[in-house]
């Protein structure tokens, strides 16, 4: 079967923008993309400041990728979220909202004081903020690449398996196997086009993305297996090319 052109030209664009999780933190510092290596929460503070001032919060398609990577520092270090909140009230009002959903979304002890008090939002901003949905990408299936995102945030925040496990689980939803292409069949090529290529990428920065990828593949189905090699394959190309 051969995929219409005009899919190939929707996945082509869909990858100009994939993937804004490893893009956004690499953009803000190299460092971050790999916290999981060497977790630092010291720079943290600094950090979101720099983030702040160099307007990623305003970027839609990076914004929350860098919050779900904030409340994933901030989960694992409870004991320092107060005063960081403290530290972050001199952050412009709308930046200090977002990141008072990012303490909300760690649901650590102090998130109250933090939205209540410590970062001094306004009242409007604190109902936005306590009306917005909590996001647990790792509950989830992901159906739309920008819940990879989301799971690639999580990994570069902690080196998790599980949300490497999860992006690789959509390369084993089985493709549509017409020719007609509906809206829901594009959507499904899409999301696994962005899961392959993402993996792909990330395998040449990663050492612990090649370790799950193969672990995966040593014990997967025979179409999963399948997948993972198209996966490996594409990082060894593109390797090659550099």
């Amino acid at each position: 079967m051969h995929t219409p052109i005009k899919v190939l030209a929707a996945i082509s664009f869909l990858f100009s923008g994939v993937c804004h999780a490893q893009e956004a933190l690499q953009n803000v510092g190299e460092q971050m993309a790999h916290y999981y290596e060497k977790p630092n929460p010291g720079v943290i503070v600094s950090w979101i400041k720099y983030v702040s001032a160099a307007g990623v919060f305003q970027n839609e398609s990076a914004r929350l990728p860098i919050m779900i990577f904030i409340s994933e520092v901030v989960k694992s270090n409870p004991d320092k979220s107060a005063q960081w909140c403290k530290e972050l009230s001199v952050l412009p009002s709308a930046n200090k909202a977002y990141v008072a959903w990012s303490f909300r979304n760690a649901n650590v002890p102090a998130q109250g004081e933090c939205i209540q008090t410590l970062l001094g939002l306004s009242d409007e901003e604190k109902r936005k903020v306590l009306a917005t949905e909590r996001q647990d990408p790792l509950a989830k299936t992901p159906t739309t690449p920008g819940d990879l995102d989301m799971l690639w945030a999580i990994f570069m925040a902690t080196g998790s398996e599980l949300a490497i496990n999860r992006i690789i689980d959509v390369l084993g939803i089985p493709s549509p196997k017409n020719s007609s292409y509906g809206a829901m069949e594009m959507q499904m090529l899409m999301l696994k086009g962005s899961a392959q290529w993402s993996l792909s990428s990330n395998i040449q920065q990663h050492r612990r993305v090649a370790e799950i990828v193969n672990a995966r593949r040593l014990h997967g189905s025979d179409a999963l297996r399948k997948e993972l090699d198209s996966v490996i394959d594409n990082a060894i190309n593109v390797n090659q090319i550099k």
